[in-house]
């Protein structure tokens, strides 16, 4: 085989042992488990499992079973040849949650996320007022799009009058308020990433 040849058949294999890598981080992070422990479970060297996160290295047979045992995944899903079991759910609109009704001084929510999941989403139906709560803090990064309405987001010192299609980001920590602006109704998509054992609490304030 030339060189010419063997240089993408190297490059293939690069990116497979790069994808593995990714791979293998995500579900240990998934799994809030640190190098340390992985080390520990495994019997393999942290710097070991730290390279080959990180695409450096090409696992033995042995070594993938090892670490698939640890994380109680199955081989293939490691590889990204198979979804774990719950790696995907969808929600159809009939099943959808509703968590509270929507009125004139109270947020409608329907959530949208399994619990647990490191991605909170949910459509806010938006009240005519400011919630009697006040002012909605939560840890994480939140994302506000506005599917259809006119929804103002109030922080402490200033406010955003958004419309359809409108999208802003922010910290959670930011103290928030959210209502509805004139009498149509209006909804929007919240999706809240919130850090590890973060306990949870629907929000929109």
């Amino acid at each position: 085989m030339s060189a010419a040849a063997r240089k993408p058949a190297a490059e293939r294999d690069a990116a497979r042992t790069a994808e593995l890598g990714a791979r293998l981080r995500v579900l240990r992070q998934t799994r809030e488990m640190t190098l340390d422990a992985l080390a520990e479970a495994t019997g393999l060297d942290k710097g070991y499992l730290s390279r080959l996160e990180r695409g450096m290295k090409n696992p033995s047979i042995a070594t993938v079973l090892r670490i698939s045992e640890a994380l109680e995944v199955p081989v293939a899903e490691l590889f990204g040849e198979r979804l774990a079991e719950h790696a995907v759910r969808v929600t159809r609109a009939r099943d959808r949650l509703s968590l509270s009704p929507a009125g004139d001084s109270a947020h409608g929510i329907e959530a949208l996320s399994r619990d647990g999941a490191a991605l909170e989403a949910f459509v806010l139906h938006p009240a005519a007022e400011f919630s009697a709560d006040g002012h909605a803090e939560h840890a994480g990064e939140e994302l506000f799009f506005v599917l259809r309405g006119t929804v103002e987001l109030r922080f402490a010192d200033r406010g955003f009058v958004l419309e359809p299609g409108d999208c802003a980001q922010f910290p959670g920590h930011l103290p928030h308020r959210i209502r509805r602006v004139g009498a149509e109704p209006a909804s929007a998509l919240v999706a809240v990433a919130r850090p590890p054992r973060e306990r949870r609490g629907r929000g929109g304030g």
